[in-house]
């Protein structure tokens, strides 16, 4: 798995994905030609101070590394964080983000949320 990172990237994923929300997250899932899965994430300054959001970012990371072998290949997705995403404990996170995920259909199975699987 690998990260998407220009803004051009990001620009072809808004413009042509579908949008999934949840409660913290919003996904934007591209499927594309490639057999790869490219990830980015987007967390804004409204979600709070750069502490904040790197602590979300990286909370966010780590969930999609835990799953990244549930993810279909063939695909382009940027995470982005509501303001109501720090409140929120990693478990909500998690559950959240992949519950926005399979309603994209960009997971092979269901992953259930919750602390333990």
């Amino acid at each position: 798995m690998k990260r998407l990172a220009s803004k051009e990237d990001f620009r072809r994923v808004y413009a042509g994905g579908q949008l999934q929300y949840g409660r913290y997250v919003v996904v934007t899932a591209l499927p594309v030609d490639d057999d790869t899965v490219r990830v980015g994430f987007s967390v804004g300054k409204k979600v709070g101070n750069a502490v904040t959001r790197n602590r979300v970012k990286r909370r966010l990371r780590e969930i999609v590394r835990a799953a990244a072998a549930e993810i279909k290949p063939g695909y382009y997705i940027v995470v982005g964080a509501k303001r109501s995403s720090p409140a929120a404990s990693f478990q909500e996170l998690r559950a959240d983000l992949l519950e926005a995920m399979q309603g994209l259909k960009c997971l092979r199975r269901t992953i259930e949320g919750g602390e333990n699987d």
